[in-house]
């Protein structure tokens, strides 16, 4: 998890820590905790809500929360099925 640029996108937005923690239903201290966790601390609905407040891109979210690995899964997974048509077509 990349904590700084949840953070930077946290101020970008010009919300609190406290103002996640709430729409969580969390304490603000839990909410320091995850933030600064290099760790994800999030769970998935955790995730999808942070997400929204922070208005997330799909890459902002990948980036924050999966240090880009999702992109790159489904980069991967591209090419894989563009090879496996390639293969049916011969």
């Amino acid at each position: 998890m990349n904590v700084r640029k949840l953070k930077a996108k946290r101020v970008e937005r010009n919300l609190r820590q406290k103002d996640l923690a709430d729409a969580l239903g969390i304490t603000e201290k839990a909410m320091c905790h995850k933030e600064c966790s290099p760790t994800n601390k999030f769970k998935a609905e955790e995730m999808i809500i942070v997400a929204e407040k922070l208005d997330l891109t799909i890459s902002e979210f990948d980036a924050i929360f999966f240090d880009r690995r999702l992109s790159n899964m489904v980069s991967k997974h591209k090419k894989v099925d563009k090879n496996n048509t390639k293969q049916l077509i011969k």
